[in-house]
């Protein structure tokens, strides 16, 4: 369960003053593929070591059970993975304390936040805390969940409720939303893709419930580098009415055609791409050395999480 994963292999952004007003966004290349993250930070231990590093975003996951050690055997939501239904951190503690570390805090300091909510019933029952402290969380604060079933039918794997997490959004102004599929994939899967029929799925949930808030894609690697045009497709669906982004991920052993995800993320572009994988797979992707010229990666002007928190106010 101490399988903390902390992506701290991108090169660290700097700011300036003139940073901060956001006034050359429109000029600057944003490079989200620098942001770092942990990945499964589901527990205090893994929680007091970030808070310690230079992470950007602290990836976390959210189920519905009881802490160790509380006689009363309160259910709630707290941080860990399925199976587990036990964690020593509830999400009320891991909320507060990323609060209590960000406090007057440089913007180039502070630490954004994915929650992952495995259920829809820890989903539902974590929306009172969220709108409890959401105004006061002055950093980017993540909305995940699986809404629907992704490549190679992953029945195992309950989604959360679509209509539920949109309904529940709208109560977080200005969330940050990350709804992704299910997906079953691994180290011996090397074809696989997100369908038209899954895109379209997605594109129709969204625009059915008016949703206009920043939206980031979860896809996981090995699938997104050979769902290009299928993903091409959602972006272009949604970005007149949305800012769209989509968030790479990856388990340690699984497949993926390297050169096809190169490919991938300079289709799109580094303002486009946030990178949480593996450090492994994150070198191999040598994304310093692009052979196209318009695409070469230079020195950052603009620090790179500001592009998230301009966008969340």
């Amino acid at each position: 369960f101490e399988d903390l994963q902390i992506q701290n292999h991108h090169h660290h952004p700097s700011i300036s003053e003139r940073d901060c007003s956001g006034d050359e966004m429109e000029t600057t290349l944003t490079n989200l593929t620098s942001i770092s993250w942990s990945h499964r930070t589901n527990s205090q231990s893994l929680l007091d070591e970030v808070l310690k590093s230079d992470i950007n975003m602290i990836e976390a996951d959210i189920v519905y059970g009881v802490l160790n050690n509380d006689s009363s055997e309160e259910m709630q939501p707290i941080m860990g993975h399925p199976p587990e239904t036990t964690s020593d951190i509830s999400l009320r503690s891991f909320l507060n304390q990323v609060l209590d570390y960000n406090k007057n805090k440089d913007i180039s300091e502070k630490k954004g936040v994915k929650l992952d909510f495995k259920s829809t019933t820890v989903y539902k029952s974590s929306l009172p805390l969220l709108m409890e402290l959401w105004d006061t969380m002055d950093y980017p604060v993540w909305i995940n969940a699986d809404i629907y079933p992704g490549p190679w039918n992953n029945t195992s794997t309950i989604p959360v409720d679509a209509q539920e997490f949109f309904d529940g959004a709208k109560k977080l102004k200005n969330a940050v939303l990350s709804p992704g599929w299910t997906t079953a994939w691994g180290y011996n899967y090397t074809d696989g893709h997100y369908t038209q029929e899954q895109v379209d799925a997605m594109i129709n949930v969204i625009k059915e419930n008016n949703i206009t808030n920043q939206i980031t894609f979860p896809v996981r690697a090995g699938i997104a580098s050979q769902s290009v045009t299928e993903l091409d497709h959602l972006y272009r669906s949604l970005n007149m009415t949305n800012a769209i982004t989509f968030t790479l991920w990856s388990s340690v052993n699984d497949s993926v055609n390297v050169e096809k995800l190169r490919d991938m993320i300079f289709h799109f572009g580094v303002d486009k791409v946030y990178i949480d994988i593996p450090e492994e797979l994150f070198n191999q992707l040598n994304l310093d050395n692009e052979r196209n010229s318009s695409r070469l990666l230079k020195p950052l002007m603009l620090l790179s999480l500001i592009y998230l928190f301009v966008l969340i106010f």
